[in-house]
């Protein structure tokens, strides 16, 4: 953001800024999908490993970007058409990121993990989206406080507030997905037949001695 600032005199198409935007872009990229796998370390009572949830994200970094296209397409369309569809779409694709991380699926497999995670909890995402917006604009009204005394001031308490507040939305999808969805339940081995157990295979008749004499 500071850097940004800096440059506005140039064009926003110069060589500098589209290397700043890209390098941002992929950096959000890669911290967003480590998120998943520190989450998973801390709630396990482990150690969290930063280089080592990096370097995971960083070699999924495609699936991410596909995910992140698609998801934005999908929502983007649906604000277009009516607000209200939107936000439903978006709250079944907000745990796309922890499903692909925490489960090593494909771009189009973890949409479809959150799809069906983000339909039983529309009504918790939708809550998790207004803390996130509510929050966000208190940083915006924060950062516009100290803009009156200079501009670059108040980008330098908005980039240090937004610090924490990118991780603790992060944390809370990630949270969220692994204490209510699919990764929280224990595989288990069920028989088909909506969860019954096979009958029992016939045993064989019992042999009936009928020689002459036998008891």
């Amino acid at each position: 953001t500071l850097v940004t600032d800096l440059l506005n005199s140039s064009s926003a198409l110069s060589p500098l800024r589209v290397i700043i935007a890209i390098a941002s872009g992929v950096l959000t990229l890669i911290v967003s999908g480590a998120y998943p796998s520190m989450v998973k370390a801390v709630i396990e009572g482990g150690e969290p490993s930063v280089a080592e949830s990096l370097g995971r994200a960083a070699h999924r970094f495609w699936t991410l970007l596909a995910a992140g296209i698609l998801v934005a397409l999908i929502v983007g369309l649906g604000l277009i058409a009516l607000v209200v569809p939107g936000v439903i779409l978006a709250a079944w694709y907000a745990y796309t990121v922890p499903a692909i991380m925490l489960e090593d699926k494909g771009a189009l497999q973890g949409m479809a993990a959150s799809k069906a995670f983000g339909r039983d909890k529309k009504g918790d995402t939708f809550l998790i989206f207004v803390a996130i917006v509510m929050s966000g604009l208190v940083l915006l009204v924060v950062e516009f406080i100290f803009s009156l005394a200079s501009p670059v001031l108040g980008d330098l308490v908005y980039a240090v507030l937004y610090v924490p507040f990118g991780a603790w939305a992060s944390v809370i999808f990630s949270y969220t997905y692994l204490t209510c969805g699919p990764s929280s339940v224990p595989t288990t081995t069920e028989a088909a037949g909506y969860g019954l157990a096979p009958p029992a295979p016939p045993q064989p008749p019992a042999q009936v001695n009928t020689s002459v004499g036998a008891p």
